[in-house]
């Protein structure tokens, strides 16, 4: 998808957000183009995967009792033997970041062996205990279910919590009772009960029944189903291994989600033609079309800012392209 600017000059780049319409009329304007093609960022196969320790791609009748077979499911997940190499009990824990933000892990080998944060704006925050917090207890311990493949966490809290977050995901904002993968993909015509979107967050605020809330935080980039159908249970299910970071309990969702700026950072500011009307479809079949869009617009002294173009301006639907024969004025 391309984003084009509408400038009211025809050197600037960035128009002003405007209150009216009376600034749009003016000749039309330079376009800035930027680039954004959507992406399947995961693909999966309709059959399990299969993997042999055999050279051999087919296990013969022989041979077969001594293959080791690896399976997932129809959702992509890994699934293992029962009882096979599985631990489970409570999460260790340790303060970090600040007071009320606590980091859980299934053991102190598998805190070693966790991949480094890309969630926390500094990576060290995550991996360095507060040393003036050491007497700190969290109010909520996870426990955990480990091996080999796949970890498993719980968090009972009390009866009555509701459940919001869990990432860009369709339907109600308020998440209780449902299930959520974070396998991003593009979900085009996506409806209420798609279950993964654009984008993979796999973190869930709790707001309690006493009007604390708390944050929860799944440390990895793997695929990760974010399991809220238990009443008052959080439960993140994804390859090992993998470390839960805590936010609170702190007096109102706000506090939490200020906690968790300071682990993640905060959004940037917009550039105020962002804050305008944009104008998207799909799609617009040629430059002339664009330019009797924006023209329109103008003439009714409707306020536009932006408009989007999807993948018609490729050439071939190849990514930083133009189709120059129906878009050559734009180029």
């Amino acid at each position: 998808m391309v984003r084009f600017h509408l400038s009211t000059t025809a050197t600037a780049t960035a128009s002003p957000l405007h209150s009216h319409g009376v600034e749009l009329v003016a000749p039309f304007p330079l376009l800035s183009l930027t680039p954004h093609h959507r992406h399947r960022h995961h693909f999966q196969l309709p059959f399990p995967s299969l993997s042999a320790s055999t050279s051999s791609p087919r296990c013969s009748r022989r041979k077969r009792a001594s293959c080791s077979c690896k399976m997932t499911d129809s959702q992509g997940k890994a699934t293992q033997p029962a009882g096979r190499d599985v631990r489970s009990g409570d999460m260790i824990f340790q303060p970090i970041l600040e007071k009320g933000v606590f980091r859980f892990d299934c053991s102190a080998d598998d805190r070693a062996a966790a991949f480094p944060s890309v969630s926390f704006v500094n990576a060290k925050d995550r991996e360095t205990p507060i040393t003036n917090a050491a007497e700190a207890v969290p109010t909520f311990i996870p426990t955990y279910q480990s091996g080999s493949e796949s970890q498993t966490v719980q968090l009972q809290l009390p009866a009555g919590t509701s459940f919001y977050g869990s990432g860009e995901v369709s339907g109600q904002l308020e998440r209780t009772g449902k299930r959520v993968f974070t396998w991003n993909t593009d979900a085009w015509g996506y409806g209420p009960g798609t279950t993964s979107l654009y984008q993979s967050h796999p973190w869930v605020l709790a707001v309690l029944p006493n009007g604390e809330a708390i944050g929860v935080l799944a440390d990895t980039t793997k695929r990760c189903e974010i399991d809220l159908s238990t009443e008052s249970v959080i439960k993140f299910v994804a390859p090992s291994f993998y470390p839960i970071i805590s936010f609170g309990p702190f007096p109102s969702p706000a506090a939490v989600l200020s906690s968790l700026s300071h682990a993640i950072g905060t959004v940037f500011m917009p550039p105020k033609w962002s804050l305008g009307y944009h104008q998207c479809r799909w799609s617009y079949d040629s430059d002339l079309r664009v330019r009797e869009v924006a023209k329109t617009f103008r003439e009714k002294g409707i306020p536009c800012d932006v408009i989007w173009m999807d993948i018609d301006y490729m050439d071939g639907f190849r990514c930083f392209t133009f189709d120059k024969a129906c878009m050559l004025r734009i180029i």
